[in-house]
């Protein structure tokens, strides 16, 4: 006791000479509901204040005053961290009282904000977040891992596939011949009584099977990584980056197994397997044994497509990623136009394809932070106000159908006449996305103008924009009709019930004129097939497993109004 006295007089004489007095401690004043662990930490602040400024007036005997302020801070911290923020303190952050302003010493007055130990801007024990607290704008629930897309993936690649079979028919003239005028469905399955899968090679030349099959296999895989938000990470050990593209050579394989033998294949398109020629000549069988074809008769089946396309697709994309993040990006941080959009569409072709097939322009990424050229608020603006547009899945209706058709009747002169045939029908569709469905009709006309009843039916997709109050189409929908009268040709003269194979192809404007409530109108060519009285002239000599018959095509119009209910 008798230290403890000499100390505060020492204090006092010490004061008297700077001509300051003692100041008083500061006690926050009571408030009705205050939390008593806020209030427990304000004392505690005023506390430390009066030693601190002890410690500054009277030097003496710091040690045993830095022992007080060490337990005083334990204290602090004990209370703080037994006091985390309730619910009405998230709330409502602002019942804590604010720290009461006390008169500092001459000393410190010219200091700064940051110097003062308890300043707002500073480190200090008296703060109320010794702890992190999280106020209401930063607690957010953790989010759930992204995972991988497998609807977008599979419509993107079902795209491409059609997309390779529009580019085949387009420069093969023997694949558009056989879609117009050979019985689709006989000569795809006989076609595989041909397939040879013991010999490598299956007749194309270097750049088809080592350039355009790995394109394609590179594109297949970068629509899987596209929709795996795992592999949007740079090449490196990072195993979110190898995992997804193991995951995606598979998917490429699994694609490439119905690229040739599935029901979108070369085997259902082009009939492989089903008939040989002698690459560079064709069916001739002067191309055989001739010295300016050396290659040996093929049916376009060999081994190298089934390991080419997944195994050196999957290096190319290796090599792509290489060379965005070595060369690619280090240029478009510094040249947006020059690296982030011409430098990656030129090297980096198999993202070029796959971004199309997602919507976007080839130079961009599935990550807006990795496109150095475009804004990325802008683009999540359009793609929220794009996506925010509702749509529903099913539809089911009804429609009036007028089709312009030749058929047997008993006002024709000939044998038949070209009649305007008007019938109902139904409507039962199915919406994958906003801009992409599967679309179904079935229409009965009845017999009319001395002619036959006539049923139809259409099974195929159609493709567009669906906006607020309207939308356009258009539509590929492969089907039937049926005859109870109709001549089969084949040379037989005898008319009877058959069905043939027709192709609707035409446009589909909507209406929206309630929640539920679509009206569609719609204009098209259904085209139907003929059997011809002959022969197919076009069958190859050296080995041919396809039918003889020959079909000719003749386009119908025809129009169709719809009442649709969606849901």
């Amino acid at each position: 006791m008798a230290h403890h006295k000499v100390i505060q007089r020492q204090d006092c004489l010490l004061r008297k000479k700077q001509g300051t007095t003692p100041q008083k401690q500061v006690r926050p004043p009571r408030r009705s509901g205050q939390n008593k662990a806020a209030t427990l930490r304000l004392r505690v602040a005023a506390a430390v204040k009066n030693l601190e400024f002890r410690s500054l007036a009277c030097p003496l005997r710091q040690k045993d005053l830095g022992l007080a302020s060490q337990l005083l801070c334990l204290l602090v911290f004990v209370t703080s961290a037994s006091s985390l923020p309730s619910s009405a303190q998230l709330v409502e952050p602002s019942l804590t009282p604010p720290s009461p302003a006390i008169e500092l010493p001459q000393g410190l007055q010219g200091a700064t904000a940051a110097e003062l130990p308890d300043s707002p801007s500073g480190e200090s024990s008296s703060r109320n977040d010794l702890l992190p607290v999280e106020t209401p704008s930063t607690i957010q629930a953790k989010a759930a891992p992204a995972k991988w897309n497998w609807k977008a993936s599979t419509l993107q690649a079902f795209e491409f596939t059609m997309f390779n079979h529009v580019w085949r028919a387009a420069w093969d003239p023997s694949l558009r011949y056989q879609l117009a005028h050979k019985p689709f469905f006989r000569d795809w399955f006989a076609s595989y009584g041909g397939y040879n899968l013991h010999r490598w090679s299956d007749g194309d030349d270097f750049v088809v099977n080592y350039v355009g099959h790995p394109l394609q296999g590179a594109v297949t895989s970068r629509i899987y990584l596209q929709n795996d938000p795992r592999s949007f990470v740079p090449i490196s050990k990072n195993r979110n980056y190898w995992i997804p593209l193991a995951w995606s050579t598979l998917w490429s394989a699994v694609w490439q197994v119905q690229w040739k033998v599935g029901p979108f294949s070369e085997t259902s398109f082009g009939n492989a397997g089903g008939w040989e020629y002698v690459p560079g000549c064709g069916t001739p069988l002067s191309c055989l044994n001739n010295p300016k074809y050396p290659k040996p008769p093929t049916n376009n089946t060999g081994l190298t497509d089934w390991v080419s396309t997944p195994l050196i697709g999957d290096a190319w994309v290796l090599a792509e990623d290489t060379l965005d993040r070595y060369i690619v990006a280090p240029i478009a941080r510094n040249h947006r136009i020059f690296g982030g959009r011409i430098l990656r569409a030129c090297l980096e072709p198999s993202r070029d394809f796959a971004a199309l097939f997602a919507g976007k322009l080839v130079w961009q990424l599935p990550q807006y932070e990795n496109n150095y050229s475009v804004s990325t608020l802008r683009h999540k603006k359009a793609d929220s106000s794009r996506t925010s547009l509702p749509y529903d899945k099913w539809e089911i209706g009804t429609s009036y159908t007028n089709l312009s058709l030749p058929v047997l009747s008993n006002q024709c002169t000939g044998i038949a006449c070209r009649r305007n045939l008007s019938g109902v029908g139904f409507n039962f569709n199915y919406n994958l996305t906003r801009w992409f469905g599967f679309d179904t009709a079935v229409n009965f006309m009845p017999g009319q103008q001395g002619s036959k009843a006539v049923t139809e039916g259409l099974l195929g997709v159609k493709m567009g924009e669906r906006f607020r109050k309207w939308g356009v189409w258009g539509k590929i929908r492969p089907g039937f009709i049926y005859y109870q009268e109709a001549m089969p040709g084949g040379g037989v003269d005898t008319p009877e019930s058959l069905t043939r194979f027709a192709w609707d192809f035409g446009g589909i404007v909507e209406l929206y004129p309630a929640r539920s409530t679509t009206w569609r109108f719609d204009v098209g060519t259904t085209l139907v097939r003929y059997l011809a009285n002959y022969p197919d002239p076009r069958m190859s000599p050296i080995n041919d497993l396809r039918s003889t018959q020959y079909y000719s095509n003749q386009g119908n119009l025809q129009v169709s109004t719809s009442y649709i209910y969606r849901f």
